[in-house]
């Protein structure tokens, strides 16, 4: 047994029955293929809805670039799905994309071209980081040049641009559909199901700081 898996049983200790039973049901549906990238979001409703959509889907991992506008989630929006999230802050286009492409994903930027995969063909043979732009304008050149690959959403009325929540909402959830109906492993490994399971008690036992201090002390008598 690790250093980390004799810790995690350490915590579980301090962790209910149900909750370890939720945090193990949960960590099955998760997923690191599909992750989310938020450039410059400024409206804080956006910004958490976003959130709660990831969070709900199953989607881990979110990368926010925070060049010009600070990402200000509200948290009785999110209703405390930042909590279970993994998060990755930047303050420049250029880092967000260089440490997603060294991760292996396919870079999607959204954007009404005609040209573009939609939600039904978008190819999910390998894992995918769909980029979002700000609300106004979108995303950036920079970003644009830097994708692999563009997806359209399905719009069939007069006004041609969804809220950028329910954009996120309505491309995560056919996406998260069609991987959960398909035969690749989108499912975390095991490495990372511990991880994230270490992660998780963390954040619901109080004062776990104190608690690992302890532990280690001990360990190493």
């Amino acid at each position: 047994m690790t250093a980390n898996e004799e810790l995690i049983e350490f915590l579980r200790g301090y962790v209910t029955p149900n909750k370890q039973e939720k945090i193990a049901a949960v960590l099955e549906d998760r997923t690191r293929h599909l992750t989310l990238v938020l450039e410059d979001l400024y409206q804080p409703h956006n910004a958490s809805a976003c959130l709660r959509s990831c969070d709900c889907l199953g989607v881990q991992d979110i990368h926010v670039v925070e060049h010009r506008n600070e990402y200000r989630p509200n948290n009785e929006i999110s209703m405390g799905s930042a909590k279970w999230l993994t998060m990755h802050h930047y303050h420049q286009t250029a880092s967000c994309i260089d440490s997603i492409k060294k991760r292996g994903y396919r870079l999607v930027a959204t954007t009404p071209n005609i040209d573009g995969y939609d939600l039904l063909n978008l190819p999910l043979d390998q894992p995918v980081a769909i980029m979002f732009g700000t609300e106004e304008q979108g995303l950036s050149e920079e970003a644009l040049e830097a994708a692999d690959a563009t997806l359209r959403l399905p719009m069939y009325g007069f006004t041609q641009s969804y809220n950028i929540s329910i954009a996120v909402a309505l491309t995560l959830s056919r996406l998260v559909e069609r991987l959960r109906n398909s035969d690749l492993l989108w499912k975390l490994d095991e490495a990372d199901k511990k991880e994230m399971t270490l992660a998780f008690y963390r954040r619901i036992v109080k004062r776990h700081d104190l608690l690992e201090e302890n532990f280690w002390a001990n360990r190493l008598d």
